[in-house]
């Protein structure tokens, strides 16, 4: 699934964001928290949005390690879309998988999705299955 938006439209880029979030819900199933993984996404979105008119494109791409939801943006370089002490402690505290690749044409932001069976190990404990 895609999703082509301006970063400057506030309604598209929440309006994205909640597409996303229900489509990976399609994909993990109607139980998954995804409470930290649409944190990290608005987060992201709204770094993009205080950067003004950009062209963003959200995917999401089913791997055989689960979902992940790419972000990519075209336009001014050289701002991080994780600048800001909040928006960093947001960003570390919530454990979603990303990476971040930045060029002279844009930036690239990848989510792993951590699937439910993986909430306890990123935790330090490994879940025991019910």
């Amino acid at each position: 699934m895609q999703w082509s938006i301006d970063s400057a439209d506030a309604y598209s880029v929440a309006k994205v964001r909640r597409a996303v979030v229900d489509e990976l819900r399609e994909l993990i199933g109607r139980d998954a928290d995804l409470f930290s993984v649409e944190t990290v996404l608005g987060e992201l979105l709204g770094a993009e949005m205080e950067r003004g008119h950009l062209a963003l494109v959200v995917t999401v791409e089913q791997t055989g390690a689960g979902p992940c939801v790419h972000v990519y943006t075209q336009g001014r370089p050289g701002v991080s879309a994780t600048q800001g002490e909040l928006r960093q402690a947001i960003l570390r505290g919530a454990r979603v998988p990303m990476s971040l690749e930045t060029s002279a044409q844009g930036s690239h932001i990848m989510l792993r999705i951590p699937m439910p069976h993986e909430a306890g190990i990123e935790q330090g404990r490994p879940r025991r299955p019910a």
